[in-house]
């Protein structure tokens, strides 16, 4: 907390530097502490607000505010005793402070209490649920009554959805074999290669031997609807991990050409296709906007995005979205559209998808491109709607959009 609040780097920066230093339940209480309390933090800090009589929170050093944040998540959302959080904390106050701030966090948690909340339905539902004002106003104007079970669902860690690789075993097949692992995994109604698992996944013998991809559900219903087929080329654009390549591969049986387009670093491209056996994935470091290949079949352009579908699974995104920063990603989207389809061939397809539920990033950019390229039409997402769209708390929490256009 102390370092994201510093220099913005979360708890999984940090370890990635530490692996293997520490017990794996130690590393997932961590990760309970530090993602919960940052993803509560307003309400969190409402709360001590309330309880600091002679401070305000953001006067205490950076060090204290963060160990009254991360107490006050442990009494009132873990399932620690009270007792062991206010100890540990005041351990902490004492190490990292001195006599007096180890008093002020003793008193502060142990006489933690549950507050009244503002009436105003945009500060309640702002402070309670712990998002910035301005998202949640986006999201009751677009989705009015549903914005509460939007935001409740936003800060609910989901089950870890993954994608059966089809070149290697089967959705049963897989089932049997995790559970052997000691991992609980559910079907997914809505995908039939997405399993739904609770435990330490990426740990087993599954993952290593490339039986799997871990998948957001949304992210593979955007690579099932490209309906890619054997043989073609396919443009993969701002692909980076790899998670949708490898997916589109698997779909056509590993027979074709699929050029894996990221401006970003490209080692996991590589290593995900080593480790699920995939051959037919080409990764290309490159600006997508200045890429021109004129002869793909298939476009799956997954764009930068505000990522408001996904803030369950990302706890530190909701308080690096600005105003500004939205701003300039619709940009950056609308950039990235229109120098896509100039690798479409005629009658070529190219699905736009992102992790947003804001309209913004959305369908407001489809219409706008249609309305600037006549030479493009919608192909409907699904049987009954154009887009296919998905809310927090719909399928395994993760929300995300999806669009085909055509050329003509």
């Amino acid at each position: 907390m102390i370092q994201f609040e510093k220099r913005g780097l979360t708890l999984k920066d940090s370890l990635e530097v530490e692996k293997g230093k520490f017990p794996n339940r130690e590393i997932q209480k961590a990760y309970d502490y530090f993602y919960g309390s940052l993803r509560l933090r307003k309400r969190l800090d409402y709360i001590l607000e309330k309880h600091l009589r002679k401070y305000k929170l953001i006067d205490l050093p950076v060090t204290i505010r963060n160990i009254l944040r991360q107490g006050a998540y442990g009494i009132l959302s873990s399932r620690d005793p009270d007792y062991a959080v206010v100890n540990q904390s005041v351990d902490l106050a004492k190490k990292y402070g001195h006599k007096g701030t180890a008093s002020l966090v003793n008193g502060v948690l142990r006489n933690l209490h549950q507050v009244e909340y503002p009436e105003e339905p945009l500060k309640y539902l702002s402070i309670f649920y712990s998002f910035p004002e301005f998202l949640v106003k986006k999201i009751m104007n677009a989705y009015g009554e549903d914005t509460e079970r939007i935001l409740e669902a936003s800060n609910k860690v989901s089950p870890t959805s993954i994608r059966v690789n089809r070149l290697k075993t089967t959705p049963a097949a897989l089932i049997e074999l995790l559970k052997e692992e000691g991992i609980r995994v559910t079907k997914c109604k809505e995908s039939d290669y997405n399993l739904l698992t609770e435990g330490n996944v990426l740990y087993t013998k599954s993952f290593r031997e490339g039986l799997f991809q871990v998948q957001g559900v949304t992210q593979t219903i955007n690579t099932e609807i490209l309906a890619p087929e054997k043989g073609e080329i396919i443009l993969d654009l701002c692909s980076a991990p790899g998670t949708k390549s490898t997916g589109i591969a698997e779909l056509m049986g590993d027979d074709g050409l699929i050029l894996s387009v990221d401006i970003k670093d490209l080692d996991k491209v590589v290593s995900n296709c080593r480790r699920l056996g995939i051959k037919s994935v080409y990764p290309i470091q490159a600006d997508v906007r200045g890429f021109n290949v004129r002869s793909s079949d298939r476009i799956l352009l997954d764009v930068p995005c505000s990522g408001s579908g996904v803030m369950a699974q990302r706890g530190a995104l909701r308080w690096r979205i600005t105003l500004d920063s939205l701003k300039r990603l619709k940009t950056l989207q609308m950039e990235l559209l229109n120098a896509s389809v100039r690798n479409m061939k005629s009658g070529g397809i190219l699905v736009y998808a992102t992790c947003s539920i804001l309209p913004e990033e959305n369908e407001d950019q489809i219409y706008r491109f249609l309305k600037e390229n006549s030479d493009f039409t919608i192909e409907w997402a699904l049987e009954d709607k154009p887009f296919f769209i998905n809310f927090p708390g719909g399928w395994a929490s993760d929300g995300g959009f999806g669009a085909i256009i055509r050329r003509r």
